[in-house]
Formats: structure tokens, C-alpha cells, sequence
């Protein structure tokens, strides 16, 4: 009696990109940009309306200078009230959750960004827009653009519930 085993592809072994994610964000120390924009790539996108609520931000450190800035201003999130009211940095102000007036707010629309149309931040006063694309029910992956970044690049971060 011969037995015979289905071939498997390499694939089937592979991370998912959502699980790739994952483990970016237990990573102790700065992560390779280009990595983390390559699986970015990859992740499934979000409708704006799941991004309502509030979210706790986290950094993907990359030696990016925004980072500093935000734990400067004590950054603890977002806080999307609708899709047409986002306060786009909540920071920590007295032990509560205010928002940052500085930087204006925001709102959400959907947009194409490399290839998937998923849900983007556009803010009001500023030239910056942020991608979303989903992780899991929870957490959701973001990459900030900025003229203002220069060589700098692309900003990443993630935001849980």
C-alpha cells in the first residue's frame, strides 16, 4: 500500500500579513521601515465607519523624529467621533484624554493608497493624511505622509481598542 500526501505549497506555512503585523508590534527596539511598509502592504483595508470611537496610539519605532514629538506632547490616541469629526492626537493633559487644539482636527474618507482603498485621516490645517488597514477587530495599523517628514519618510504607528 502506497501513501500518498497532498503537496502543500510554502505558502500555507507563511504568516499572514495581519499575524506579521502582530509581531512588529511586540518587537522590542527600532524596526526597518521599508519592513513594516511591506507588510503594510498587505493588510486588509478598514471601511471609516469601524474606525469610530476612541483608540489608544502606539508607536512602530524607527528612529522617526515624529516620535519624539508625540511622547513630547504625552500622544495616547485618536478619537474618532464620527467620520466627519476626528480629534486626530489625543495626548494626556492633567491624568485625562484631551485633545490636542493645536494640530486642529480632522476627518475620514476613504482613499486609495498602494493599490487598496481603505480608510484615511485628512486633516484640516495641515498637510498630512493618514492610512489605515485593519489588523484584527481591535487594533488597527496606520502610516502618516507629510511633506513636511522630508527624508524623514513615512511615519508608522498602531492604534488599539
Amino acid at each position: 500500500m502506497t501513501l500518498q500526501f497532498p503537496i502543500i505549497s510554502f505558502d500555507y506555512f507563511q504568516l499572514s500579513p495581519a499575524k506579521r503585523f502582530l509581531a512588529l508590534t511586540r518587537h522590542p527596539g527600532f524596526l526597518d521601515s521599508e519592513l513594516i511598509d511591506n507588510i503594510f502592504r498587505d493588510l486588509k483595508p478598514i471601511h471609516p465607519d469601524r474606525l469610530i470611537g476612541e483608540w489608544d496610539g502606539f508607536v512602530l519605532s524607527t528612529s522617526h523624529p515624529f516620535q519624539k514629538e508625540l511622547e513630547e506632547l504625552n500622544w495616547l490616541g485618536n478619537t474618532f467621533d464620527s467620520t466627519e469629526d476626528v480629534a486626530p492626537l489625543i495626548v494626556a493633559k492633567n491624568g485625562n484624554r484631551v485633545r490636542f487644539d493645536d494640530w486642529g482636527s480632522a476627518l475620514l474618507r476613504e482613499m486609495k493608497y498602494q493599490g487598496v482603498v481603505s480608510a484615511a485621516l485628512v486633516y484640516d490645517e495641515r498637510p498630512v493624511i493618514v492610512h489605515y488597514r485593519a489588523v484584527r477587530s481591535n487594533l488597527v495599523a496606520g502610516v502618516m505622509e507629510s511633506k513636511s517628514f522630508g527624508s524623514a519618510g513615512k511615519f508608522f504607528f498602531y492604534l488599539t481598542r
